[in-house]
């Protein structure tokens, strides 16, 4: 290997202080263009040299966004000489020591199997869709060698990747950097970017690309929800039977299964999101069993879940479990946010929300902070955006529940996204 092992690499004084880091577990979070690829890029590449026969994976959130971002760099970067073969389909370079070196997008968890792994990163970390399977998928494959990881990206909202910022454990590290901190880039051209995100009224796009910020992000569906004002504990006198209980589903198994519990006052000012469950993988025997539990000591009124999904219905009922298919017509995903961000509303009478959920329910509340739109162009309609349809079952759950509970003193017909916090 002496075609290579003399590369000389230039790193920032950020690079050089990751490539040091003696963490099994590294997480980097940090501005575009602070040069992150190319730190991982040549890192791959001397892993793969210094050691025979060794496996080392790059992740991304698509193959597409991996053969773009890393691998035409990465064959750049070996002399042929270096190299055994390549296959331009799998994205694999296997080098003359036996090391091979693999691009991968991760859009579908199961190709992420069986493999042992020596060292693996998973770049733009926080915009791999289904973390939670791609990291169960992965993990294993870091045992046998007991591998190290990295997770680098530019932050996407209060997501798992700010999630693995704040894990406090010996095995891991985390750095920061914003785009300021590449030394090639001219700091001039950052201030002009800078400039033109203020002018545009983009502040938290500028903190959260530009500086590395983790910042709720631009196009919010929910502006007006804050953790501080709706995630409450629930008090003991919710109890009270004079209080009406229901529950509204949205399927998954793949994704999430989200089942929400929701306790209504008498006079109907306060409504409590009390109880729920988030989960992947289970069936509907799974689900009616946990229902059974929850249910017990309360009368439920009108239950509903995905009209999209009648069989799941029927197995349900099936297995004990009543639900009422949502109803759904024109419009109705834009009537149910609608209706959802008025009872994120606070009052004029009770100076509280209300709708409020219980403070232990986080998912709910993750879910509130990173659901937005996406552009919608052929849309003529009031809303010109749709909603960016991942990570959003608890929205889907809390959406049935608004569209099928019927208020007592008036029902909104109009969208005024403005007036209730709608994005």
């Amino acid at each position: 290997m002496d075609t290579i092992e003399k590369i000389h690499v230039n790193l920032s004084e950020w690079q050089k202080r990751v490539w040091k880091d003696p963490h099994r577990f590294v997480v980097v979070n940090c501005g575009r263009r602070a040069g992150k690829t190319y730190l991982v890029a040549y890192y791959m590449l001397w892993l793969a040299i210094q050691k025979d026969g060794i496996n080392v994976w790059y992740v991304a959130p698509t193959y597409k966004q991996a053969k773009n971002i890393l691998w035409e760099m990465l064959v750049t970067m070996i002399p042929s000489s270096a190299v055994k073969k390549r296959n331009e389909t799998e994205l694999k370079v296997t080098l003359i020591n036996g090391s091979t070196i693999w691009v991968k997008g991760s859009e579908d968890p199961d190709s992420l199997r069986g493999v042992k792994i020596d060292f693996a990163v998973f770049d733009e970390c926080a915009f791999i869709d289904k973390w939670d399977i791609v990291w169960k998928v992965m993990r294993p494959t870091l045992i046998d060698s007991k591998a190290s990881c990295w997770f680098i990206s530019t932050p996407n909202g209060f997501n798992h990747f700010k999630d693995l910022s704040e894990i406090n454990s010996p095995d891991y590290s985390y750095h920061h950097y914003t785009s300021y901190e590449n030394p090639y880039i001219d700091k001039a051209e950052i201030d002009a970017t800078k400039a033109e995100y203020m002018a545009s009224g983009q502040e938290d796009a500028y903190y959260q690309e530009i500086m590395g910020e983790f910042r709720k992000m631009s196009g919010l569906i929910y502006k007006n929800f804050n953790r501080e004002i709706h995630m409450v504990e629930i008090p003991e006198y919710t109890l009270d039977t004079n209080w009406t209980y229901t529950r509204a589903l949205d399927f998954g198994f793949a994704h999430k299964s989200a089942l929400g519990y929701f306790a209504i006052s008498p006079d109907q000012k306060t409504i409590y999101l009390y109880d729920g469950l988030y989960v992947s993988g289970f069936n509907e025997k799974m689900l009616a069993d946990v229902v059974k539990v929850k249910d017990k000591g309360k009368h439920i009124t009108y239950p509903v879940a995905d009209s999209a999904q009648p069989m799941s219905i029927s197995e349900l009922a099936a297995n004990g479990v009543t639900f009422q298919p949502v109803e759904k017509g024109q419009d109705s995903v834009k009537q149910g946010i609608v209706k959802v961000a008025k009872l994120l509303a606070v009052r004029n009478d009770t100076g509280k929300p209300t709708l409020m959920i219980n403070k232990h329910l986080t998912w709910v509340a993750d879910e509130f902070e990173r659901y937005r739109w996406i552009e919608n162009k052929g849309d003529s309609t009031l809303f010109r955006e749709i909603p960016y349809k991942a990570n959003d079952d608890a929205m889907d759950m809390i959406s049935y529940f608004a569209r099928s509970w019927k208020e007592q003193d008036r029902v909104y017909k109009k969208y005024d996204r403005n007036k209730w916090g709608i994005g």
